[in-house]
């Protein structure tokens, strides 16, 4: 056969014929939301007195697609809730300065319409309706599954946008005219 001929007089053998390597399909998120104008991406007060669950929280949310701002206690975030306007709250409730009760309430009194999700231990059934009675819309209880965070955040962010008339992913609440007079 020709081929064992070649083989045995040192003949060069045919190249092998290698398809370029393939690039892979770019990885499609479920809403292109990075190529939203920063005014439209929700931002997000993130206030708990735990370093690790604040940074690993906040990060989650900024994967979605959020503007965190982010605050260690009751105080800082009150003021921060001021200078800022999020469009949605998350509070721990036992924090030093100033509790996530008390922050509830004194937010309550600035904005009665922005969302606000309590994340904490407390599970007994008296320590939600205090939360709720404060002004919380939702009470998360820790441990929680982060995506379930997110999909509450995401769900309390469209009912506040239909609330509000304001269309698109996270309308920037904080933006509005009504709420910086």
């Amino acid at each position: 056969s020709r081929e064992g001929d070649r083989e045995k007089k040192g003949a060069p053998q045919p190249k092998a014929v290698v398809a370029a390597p393939q690039k892979e399909a770019p990885k499609r998120s479920r809403v292109n939301k990075s190529q939203a104008p920063e005014g439209t991406k929700p931002r997000i007060l993130l206030v708990d007195d735990d370093d690790t669950l604040r940074l690993l929280v906040k990060s989650r949310l900024e994967k979605d697609q959020s503007i965190v701002i982010a605050a260690a206690d009751g105080e800082e975030a009150l003021a921060k809730f001021k200078a800022n306007r999020p469009d949605i709250v998350i509070s721990d409730v036992f924090m030093p300065k100033m509790d996530g009760f008390e922050l509830c309430r004194q937010i309550r009194k600035i904005d009665h319409t922005v969302p606000i999700v309590m994340l904490t231990s407390m599970n007994d059934v008296k320590d939600r309706i205090k939360g709720l009675d404060a002004g919380a819309d939702d009470y998360i209880v820790k441990p929680f599954a982060p995506k379930e965070l997110e999909a509450r955040v995401r769900s309390l962010l469209r009912r506040s946008e239909a609330d509000r008339g304001v269309g698109g992913a996270g309308g920037g609440a904080g933006n509005s005219a009504a709420q910086q007079s």
